[in-house]
């Protein structure tokens, strides 16, 4: 068995569109750092798993700097996120 590190975010949302816009500005950045997690979509459910598959499925700086900038995106989706 291997053992594995990541960050998760779980985010739901009130409208799909608004996920599919929140998932829009996370490419964008993850394009910005060169690094891009695994995403699941499904309906107003989002999950986003970031962890450095070439680092042996670990958490290093660019998870770090990654999670840093989807911090920010969810600040400016917080009147969007469903409760």
């Amino acid at each position: 068995m291997q053992r594995e590190e990541a960050i998760v975010f779980r985010l739901k949302f009130k409208k799909y569109l608004d996920a599919v816009e929140f998932l829009r500005r996370v490419a964008e950045a993850a394009e910005r750092l060169n690094h891009h997690p695994d995403v699941e979509l499904r309906y107003v459910n989002l999950a986003l798993r970031l962890t450095t598959h070439d680092a042996g499925n670990k958490v290093t700086e660019k998870d770090l700097r990654l999670a840093e900038e989807i911090q920010k995106i969810m600040e400016e989706f917080r009147d969007r996120l469903a409760q």
